[in-house]
């Protein structure tokens, strides 16, 4: 019985997640009311509050969910030291799932959603990628500068009609840091070439 609990409770959020990302598509989270979520879902109101509270909620699941995929795509590449890899890697994900990003970027209510963002990747750049990250010399502002233009630039991107590729979106965040930090002559001489 507590199996097909489970999966009965999967199936329900799976179906409340996406009628929510249908529903982004037309209109903005505050906008949504819960009987208008569960009419497109099919369920009852009670349905949905033995699960959730209120529609962000959902909203808010759905961007722990994808902020915790995302990391999972860099943190799956072996120590490699500072790369473009852990990032081309995010940008196919990225890639794969426009839709989403760009609803949670675009409907984030708080703000949350591109500062957990913004967190979960200079975290992993600083203490994933190896020991090399420690032989730049960089202060946390011009560490978070870096990360936030990289997020900048991806929101940019998905917002457009992503024309470039992961591999040409990485290779220019990647070329512009490498820029920067050489500039500020924060970075050691093998990372400039």
């Amino acid at each position: 019985m507590a199996k097909n609990d489970n999966q009965r409770t999967r199936l329900t959020k799976l179906l409340l997640k996406n009628s929510l990302i249908k529903l982004l598509h037309k209109k903005q989270i505050y906008q949504i009311t819960v009987s208008e979520l569960c009419t497109e879902a099919e369920l009852n109101r009670s349905t949905f509050y033995k699960y959730y509270g209120n529609v962000r909620d959902i909203l808010e699941e759905l961007e722990e969910e994808t902020l915790a995929k995302g990391m999972q795509c860099m943190q799956e590449i072996e120590e490699s030291g500072v790369g473009k890899e852990p990032l081309y890697r995010l940008l196919c994900y990225v890639k794969e799932n426009k839709d989403i990003y760009q609803l949670l970027l675009n409907n984030d209510v708080t703000g949350d959603f591109p500062a957990k963002m913004l967190k979960g990747m200079t975290d992993f750049f600083k203490h994933k990628s190896g020991p090399a990250i420690n032989e730049i010399r960089m202060s946390e502002y011009t560490f978070e500068y870096l990360v936030s233009g990289c997020i900048s630039v991806i929101q940019s991107w998905i917002d457009g009609p992503m024309a470039e590729s992961p591999t040409e979106i990485s290779n220019h965040i990647y070329d512009l840091s490498v820029c920067i930090l050489t500039h500020m002559n924060m970075l050691p001489e093998e990372y400039s070439k």
